[in-house]
């Protein structure tokens, strides 16, 4: 046998996501939490294509698997925030009442995940929170639904699993979002 690697020539980002053009929440955000955890998010030159990639094939699987069960979801396409800037959230739930969805595959670890009622997160969960409230103001609501899913769980055995989490924000929490785009997209001539 002779085995020849060989280069994929595979555009590991293309997408066929349209963006408008204009400020996106992501730019604030990212640009954010390069500033407040830089070791975290400032690191190399940019995503990992190849991590981005399977974030994106589990999203649309994901997506597959709730139609598949009945659970109303529609992925919405962009919205415009009231601050100026377009983003797109994952999903819009209809089950009950109107809700942001939120689909996250990640290495990190579930260890210190909730597993029982509570009122936070990790704070290393801060960015995902702030993209999910984001999109609350967005569409006015002050619920969310957060999916993730654990590549190798607690890491103790590394394990797959996949984690669920209703979130009910206060408008006081909602607001301080806002108001952190809105002063951070300032602050940076973004806006």
């Amino acid at each position: 046998m002779k085995v020849t690697p060989i280069a994929h020539g595979l555009d590991l980002l293309a997408s066929d996501l349209v963006r408008s053009p204009g400020l996106h929440a992501s730019t604030i955000y990212g640009d954010l939490y390069k500033e407040l955890e830089p070791a975290r998010y400032n690191r190399g030159s940019g995503p990992d294509p190849v991590r981005m990639c399977l974030g994106t094939a589990w999203e649309k699987h994901f997506e597959y698997l709730l139609h598949k069960a009945g659970i109303p979801v529609e992925r919405p396409g962009e919205f415009m925030s009231l601050g100026g800037w377009a983003l797109s959230p994952d999903l819009v739930i209809f089950n009950g009442h109107t809700a942001i969805g939120e689909i996250k595959l990640t290495w990190m670890s579930s260890r210190d995940m909730p597993r029982s009622p509570t009122n936070g997160f990790p704070p290393r969960f801060d960015k995902y929170l702030l993209q999910i409230q984001d999109g609350c103001n967005a569409i006015e609501t002050s619920h969310a639904r957060l999916y993730v899913y654990f590549v190798n769980g607690t890491n103790k055995p590394p394990a797959p699993e996949l984690l669920c989490w209703d979130l009910e924000f206060s408008a006081r929490e909602l607001k301080e979002a806002f108001d952190t785009m809105v002063n951070h997209a300032k602050s940076k001539g973004m806006r």
